[in-house]
């Protein structure tokens, strides 16, 4: 008997070893495998002791993998495109005579007028709001792309945090209007003229 101890001790050992390799094998990323070449039988291995798991507070329990987002859920880095409004049908929409008098009601004092415009968008003419600003010059308008031009994303409050007009100041500069944030995409989409 006292030799058959250190031998189911090895056992259990040897079968617990098996286990924490396995369970890192899972953790690991898989690795391409070359086809291996068909080898001998092996001899069956002696049977191990049966393991007792472990408390959950024990030292070398393995987490559970977290959990991965389903296509459900939204991802907070990126805009909500569902919820930025239909580009209008009306054709033929110009920077001055569509777009500059939404852009004055709501944009004026930080983009508009100012000899040192905030991140340095001039939305007040054509040629500097094309130009872009210093942080996001060449998205803040994509031609022929609203849904990729910061402006219109921005203005449409479907970048946290970079609302236009700033949520603190809708009292002076109000959010432009649904129907006035269609005109805008469909503006951009138009190729920004």
């Amino acid at each position: 008997m006292a030799k058959k101890l250190p031998l189911l001790a090895l056992s259990a050992v040897a079968g617990l070893a098996v286990v924490i390799t396995s369970l890192r094998a899972a953790d690991a990323p898989a690795a391409p495998t070359a086809p291996t070449a068909p080898t001998a039988p092996s001899t069956p291995a002696a049977p191990s002791a049966p393991t007792v798991p472990s408390a959950p507070s024990s030292p070398g329990n393995v987490s559970p993998a977290p959990a991965t987002p389903n296509s459900t859920t939204p991802d907070p880095t990126k805009p909500d495109l569902s919820k930025l409004p239909a580009a209008s049908d009306k054709k033929g929409l110009t920077f001055d005579k569509d777009i500059l008098p939404i852009l004055k009601a709501s944009c004026s004092g930080c983009h508009i007028g100012s000899a040192n415009p905030r991140s340095g968008l001039n939305l007040g003419t054509l040629p500097t709001a094309l130009k872009g600003g210093t942080k996001t010059k060449d998205k803040d308008i994509v031609a022929g792309h609203g849904d990729q031009s910061f402006v219109l994303l921005y203005a449409a409050d479907l970048v946290k945090g970079k609302e236009m007009p700033p949520l603190s100041g809708r009292t002076a500069h109000p959010a432009i209007k649904k129907e006035d944030l269609a005109l805008i995409r469909a503006w951009i989409d138009q190729g920004a003229k």
